[in-house]
């Protein structure tokens, strides 16, 4: 069930007003249509990449299928949870979710210190699952990420989803649908998320502050996170961006300075092993900036695929990193694109070496060196 917080603490999903413009046709596909009607799918897949907003989404449709008193909306004409929530008139169950206390709203996500669901969580959701509503309503579960789910918790859900419980309503997220159970798959009704327009996610981003300042133009941060305006929008408030800058500038400085690939992986690896000062705010300048092992084969692949669509003479707005694209596009004509793609392949691998017990120098050296060798 929703955790119990103090007022301050409380996640802004749980917050009424959590629905981002993008998702108003969605949501009266999912919700308006049918809340009139009753007619709700008893378990509901929502599939898209990270940072379009899927959680905000479930949350609010949570808050509607649990609203006691739903209403028209007069500025859309659309059926929403009760809209008097400042006013102190809304329904019990409105006032409860916007707490995060709700009895009937069962949340599961993975532990703080773990990168699954346990089978365990997904029995004690199902024991909870059979319960009776204490509102006297709907119950609703939210399960996120549902890859994360390991292959005992995805069977013992399987059940549930196999044998419904009446009046209680499973929501799934997942931003890689593949790596679900195809059983799972076939149980739900599947909605799959699209990224909103450039044009829109553009005008909400300026509306959030952004401006078209080089730190944090708009059209920028969208190209860095792949078109995802929460990742854009998070990207444009925190240091990675300042990460970012220093990763790239020290993988050029081997092309376009002749730095020695050995120093550079060695000044890279020192920065991982910077960490934070115990109760002190991160720094973001060079010397205290903190970078993972991650951010640095992150940033070197964004890095190579350009260079990759570059060699193959795609247009600018193909490319990530477009304000670097004048420095990727004179280095791109003097590389071998068939060393290119074996330092990718090289990179992909290190996505998950970097996670073992691998010499992380060793490695930066390796793929540097590679990277020096792509010259002509």
């Amino acid at each position: 069930m929703a955790n119990k917080q103090v007022e301050d603490e409380v996640p802004p999903y749980y917050q009424h007003n959590s629905l981002f413009p993008w998702q108003l046709s969605l949501w009266k596909q999912l919700y308006s249509n049918n809340i009139v009607a009753d007619h709700f799918p008893h378990a509901l897949l929502l599939s898209g990449v990270a940072g379009i907003g899927k959680k905000q989404l479930a949350f609010h449709l949570a808050r509607g299928l649990l609203c006691q008193s739903p209403q028209e909306n007069p500025q859309t004409g659309q059926i929403e949870p009760c809209q008097q929530h400042d006013s102190g008139n809304a329904c019990r169950s409105c006032q409860l979710f916007s707490a995060a206390t709700h009895p009937d709203l069962y949340h599961v996500t993975t532990p703080v210190d773990k990168k699954i669901i346990p089978v365990d969580d997904i029995r004690t959701l199902i024991q909870w699952s059979v319960l009776s509503s204490q509102l006297g309503g709907k119950k609703v579960i939210i399960i996120e990420p549902a890859e994360a789910m390991n292959p005992n918790a995805s069977n013992s859900l399987l059940k549930t989803l196999e044998e419904p419980v009446a009046d209680t309503i499973i929501i799934l997220l997942t931003n890689k649908k593949q790596a679900l159970l195809p059983t799972i798959r076939s149980r739900c009704r599947t909605i799959d998320i699209a990224l909103p327009d450039n044009q829109s996610t553009l005008l909400w981003l300026s509306e959030k502050g952004l401006s078209e300042k080089k730190s944090t133009d708009p059209e920028l941060m969208l190209s860095l996170s792949s078109g995802a305006p929460l990742l854009a929008f998070e990207l444009s408030q925190g240091a990675q961006l300042e990460v970012r800058h220093l990763i790239i500038k020290q993988l050029l400085s081997v092309m376009t300075d002749s730095m020695d690939p050995v120093n550079v992986a060695e000044t890279l690896f020192k920065q991982t092993k910077i960490k934070p000062a115990k109760g002190s705010q991160k720094k973001t300048d060079n010397k205290k900036l903190l970078i993972s092992a991650y951010d640095i084969i992150y940033w070197f692949d964004s890095l190579l695929s350009d260079i990759v669509r570059l060699t193959q003479r795609c247009t600018q707005d193909t490319i990530t990193n477009i304000d670097y694209y004048d420095s990727l596009q004179q280095l791109s004509n003097r590389l071998y694109l068939k060393k290119i793609l074996q330092l990718t392949d090289s990179i992909n691998k290190a996505y998950f070496e970097v996670q073992g017990q691998i010499n992380v120098n060793l490695l930066f050296e390796k793929l540097l060196i590679d990277w020096k060798n792509c010259q002509k």
